[in-house]
């Protein structure tokens, strides 16, 4: 058992399920002191969960079909204040970290973290703390304040923001979940940041992004 750890139950709500079934891996090693309790793939899945099995935990990802990861994690922060709220995702992005960590989420890992990272995360939650994954650097948040920047290429913040999700793989139709926009307004977005880089493919736009650190 990990030394001074706290037996504790695990909810695991992610939408893919090798990297669902890989946390439980990681989690349910001889001596472990956490017990995985249940794994979810959708959003409105996990309050379900959490009513029939009571976990301490639950490791819950932003980009989930059905509700996406921040409403859900509203609701439990509100409805079920005794649960923890890890946030485990791919974002490296400021905007979603300002608004969990303005709901009362227990921590944000990024799913880079190592098996260790996530113990040490887990351990401090369980015992009140929280806990910030320390990759996460706010550069997207940091550009929009970047007037210059803004003014060379005569970028709006919200372009910004859909740059920074092309640049990490998103879809027009994932873009618009996150951002809680329509589909067509993401497309309208990348039409007219490609006309303001002059550019012509997303090939374009990621060179553009890596030679400006977005």
């Amino acid at each position: 058992m990990v030394s001074g750890a706290i037996p504790s139950t695990i909810l695991i709500a992610d939408d893919h399920q090798l990297f669902n079934d890989g946390l439980r891996t990681l989690l349910t090693f001889e001596g472990s002191p956490f017990q995985v309790v249940g794994q979810v793939y959708r959003g409105d899945d996990v309050i379900l969960g959490i009513h029939q099995l009571q976990p301490d935990v639950v490791l819950l990802d932003i980009n989930m079909p059905h509700r996406n990861g921040i409403d859900v994690a509203r609701q439990i922060v509100r409805d079920y204040p005794t649960v923890r709220v890890v946030i485990i995702s791919m974002y490296n992005y400021q905007k979603f970290v300002d608004e969990l960590k303005e709901i009362g989420v227990a921590g944000y890992l990024l799913k880079s973290a190592s098996q260790q990272e996530l113990i040490s995360c887990l351990q401090s939650v369980i015992t009140g703390g929280r806990y910030f994954d320390i990759k996460l650097n706010g550069k997207a948040a940091a550009l929009h304040q970047e007037d210059e920047f803004v003014k060379r290429f005569k970028l709006s913040p919200r372009e910004l923001e859909i740059i920074v999700l092309m640049r990490e793989g998103l879809s027009a139709p994932e873009i618009a979940r996150q951002l809680f926009i329509s589909e067509e307004t993401v497309k309208t977005h990348r039409k007219n940041i490609y006309y303001k880089l002059d550019i012509n493919n997303l090939a374009e736009l990621i060179r553009f992004a890596n030679e400006h650190g977005l």
